[in-house]
């Protein structure tokens, strides 16, 4: 037996070892198999093997890109095999043919070479309809005759013609031309059929035009454009609706396999109509994905008829089920304070939760925040004040009163941030902060340009007073306003910031004693006070002071307002928080009884998705948790990062419903800026499968862009 030994570990024994090896540790970079005395070593098969590419009936422009750029190349340590018809000779692979021949790539899985050009865009073998094989279909193995044979396949027809194809290609891959779709404009032009001229002048739409400005630059692209064929250039309408059909049916997918593997999202819908007078349902959903991540992604546009509750309920529940949702993990509701969609009787959300009842409805934050600023803006004076304003922009929006209003800011010793008036916005309150601070600033060189166009006087001298204050408590909304629109804010932290503005107006209006700046040289006056007066405010003080009058009249009664009603409109936002809120608290142990309470009543509602037998127990565990490593967190997202889904399940699925509870509806609202820009009035015939395929293009792309910003 020792005899044989060392006979049976002979050298075709190292390459039998070298195979497995390959196969057992294919995802690994590299695999030290001993084959050499000096520390040679073999790669294992990488992806990026053009024996993986050789075997592949169809290539992607991403697999030849591949090729031609990140190929896999054996270092200077690679041990080539022997392989049995070159084992007589001792023949293998010299490193220093690839130096030799930049064309040729070797496989680590075929043992073999090729020439990555030819496997790429060789059609046949030369003569005819001739076969290809080696070094194009077949690994060249013949290391005898290998010099010979790659210098003959350098000189081949179809060779050079792969090469010159391969420059081609890869000066179209480095090009980064600008997308009609990112720019949201119409593809299609008055004439968009027929035969393509890269050289006439005939306007015939965005994609037409983009084709002949690449053509130009590219001569297999300009040879499909002008072929003599009919068939098979994808240039047509037809084709562009097919193309975008199958994109947008792509991407839906996508998003709604995400949704439905979370098992728990809120439906976001508002309403609008487009410039063809047809009313618009935008969906979206808000979820979580399996990184806890917080996405609120775009679904689809829906034509509907009817706005009432019961229409637009049908409209919600079947387009989340013809998108593919399974409406049983539907756990929020994301709506406008309309009637029809928060009635509590024929409102969309008490349909919806007549069919799914743990869809909890939570009217729009930003709205609320909106109609809290636009009926505290009632008071007579405000609202005087805002009348002021805005005609203050109309008298100014002419080229010869701007002119003037121009040149007396650009001969002043100031220098205001802003050279133009604001007009008000009709619907969104929150948005006049800009027009409000803008007049604010330009109000002293207003005053100058009216005394030049005419001999006027200030004809409010209460708007100017009043236009400070205004601006004032406009700016503690602006911020408030922008954290809302925010995507991954929730519930908590929505309670929250919302009880700081209101604890800073308490603090404004304990401390009010702040003097009104005198920056025009105008001389304030008060309104004459009498016993009886109905028109306006008539306080009766004794002390005659025109701030204090001006304060009394104004300022207080908007600040009170403001806060009642920012305290009435959030108060259903807190009632829904209380019950979660005991998950949030790092309170030592025992629970008290109220937290118990709501805890109970929150497993009750949720049940049977939530067990009430152990969430309890996994609620002390919560707290102990929280309470023993000082953990504080500011959003349900930070406690669903620290909150082990296998040791905290039920609390685990708690802060994924919360999390996933609706804010504001500012999602839908976006994309009807994308649905202004791309069904335009030069587009008003669009049909509903083309616009949401445009759509879905271009708020997939936004949110790209967002990501990797970010």
């Amino acid at each position: 037996m020792a005899s044989k030994k060392p006979s049976s570990k002979n050298l075709l024994s190292y390459f039998t070892t070298n195979k497995k090896a390959r196969t057992d540790s294919y995802e690994n970079n590299e695999a030290d198999l001993g084959c050499g005395s000096k520390g040679e070593k073999t790669l294992a098969s990488p992806n990026n093997d053009i024996g993986f590419i050789v075997d592949k009936v169809v290539l992607t422009d991403a697999d030849k890109k591949l090729v031609l750029s990140n190929l896999w190349v054996p270092d200077d340590f690679y041990k080539f095999p022997l392989l049995e018809k070159n084992k007589k000779r001792g023949l293998r692979f010299q490193h220093k043919w690839l130096k030799e021949f930049n064309w040729l790539a070797y496989s680590n899985v075929k043992n073999g070479t090729f020439c990555k050009y030819c496997v790429l865009f060789a059609r046949n073998g030369g003569i005819g309809s001739q076969p290809l094989g080696n070094l194009v279909t077949v690994a060249f193995t013949n290391w005898k005759k290998a010099k010979e044979v790659y210098r003959v396949h350098s000189n081949l027809k179809y060779h050079t013609s792969s090469v010159l194809d391969s420059e081609q290609f890869l000066k179209i891959m480095g090009k980064k031309e600008p997308s009609i779709i990112e720019q949201e404009l119409a593809l299609r032009g008055s004439k968009d059929f027929g035969p393509i001229n890269v050289d006439d002048d005939i306007r015939q739409g965005h994609f037409r035009a983009l084709l002949k400005y690449r053509a130009k630059g590219d001569d297999f692209l300009r040879t499909v454009l002008e072929g003599s064929g009919k068939r098979y250039k994808y240039t047509s309408p037809v084709i562009q609706n097919e193309i975008i059909q199958v994109c947008n049916t792509i991407l839906l997918r996508k998003i709604v396999n995400k949704v439905n593997k979370s098992k728990c999202f809120s439906v976001l819908a508002d309403e609008t109509t487009d410039i063809s007078t047809k009313e618009q349902l935008s969906i979206c959903v808000r979820y979580i994905d399996e990184q806890n991540m917080l996405h609120e992604d775009f679904l689809q546009f829906f034509e509907i008829e009817s706005l009432t509750g019961d229409a637009l309920a049908n409209s919600i529940l079947n387009g989340l089920i013809q998108c593919g949702l399974d409406c049983n993990y539907l756990y929020g509701q994301g709506y406008d304070g309309a009637s029809n969609m928060a009635g509590q009787f024929k409102g969309v959300q008490t349909l919806v939760r007549s069919k799914y009842p743990k869809a909890l409805y939570v009217h729009c934050a930003a709205h609320s925040l909106n109609l809290a600023v636009s009926t505290a803006s009632g008071i007579k004076p405000i609202r005087n004040c805002l009348g002021l304003i805005e005609k203050a922009y109309m008298f100014f929006n002419t080229p010869k009163r701007n002119s003037v209003l121009l040149h007396v800011i650009e001969n002043s010793d100031d220098e205001p941030s802003t050279k133009q008036l604001k007009r008000l916005c009709a619907t969104r309150w929150i948005q006049r902060y800009d027009s409000v601070k803008d007049f604010s600033e330009l109000f002293p060189f207003v005053l100058s340009a009216l005394e030049i166009i005419s001999d006027w006087k200030d004809p409010s001298d209460l708007d100017k007073k009043v236009n400070g204050r205004y601006r004032l408590l406009f700016s503690f909304g602006l911020p408030l306003c922008k954290q809302l629109q925010k995507v991954q804010i929730d519930l908590g932290r929505t309670i929250y910031i919302v009880e700081n503005v209101i604890a800073t107006l308490k603090s404004i209006r304990e401390n009010n004693e702040i003097e009104f700046t005198d920056s025009v040289g105008i001389e304030l006056q008060k309104k004459r006070t009498t016993t009886k007066q109905t028109q306006r405010a008539n306080p009766i003080i004794q002390e005659d002071s025109i701030e204090q009058y001006y304060r009394i009249t104004v300022f207080l009664p908007y600040v009170d307002y403001f806060i009642f009603q920012l305290t009435e409109r959030f108060i259903n936002h807190k009632n829904i928080f209380e019950g979660f809120d005991c998950i949030f608290k790092t309170e030592a142990l025992p629970i008290k009884l109220k937290d118990r309470e709501e805890f109970t009543k929150l497993i009750d509602f949720y049940s049977p998705v939530i067990d009430p037998c152990s969430s309890l127990a996994e609620l002390n565990m919560w707290r102990t948790k929280l309470v023993t490593e000082h953990i504080v967190f500011r959003s349900g997202l930070q406690a669903l990062d620290i909150c082990d889904e296998e040791f905290y399940p039920n609390i685990n699925m708690l802060l994924k419903i919360f999390c996933t509870l609706p804010v504001s509806t500012a999602t839908p609202e976006r994309s009807f800026s994308c649905l202004k820009r791309i069904k335009s009035y030069l587009r008003n015939s669009m049909k509903e499968t083309r616009l949401n395929g445009l759509a879905m293009l271009f708020l997939v792309t936004e949110r790209s862009k967002l990501q990797q910003m970010k």
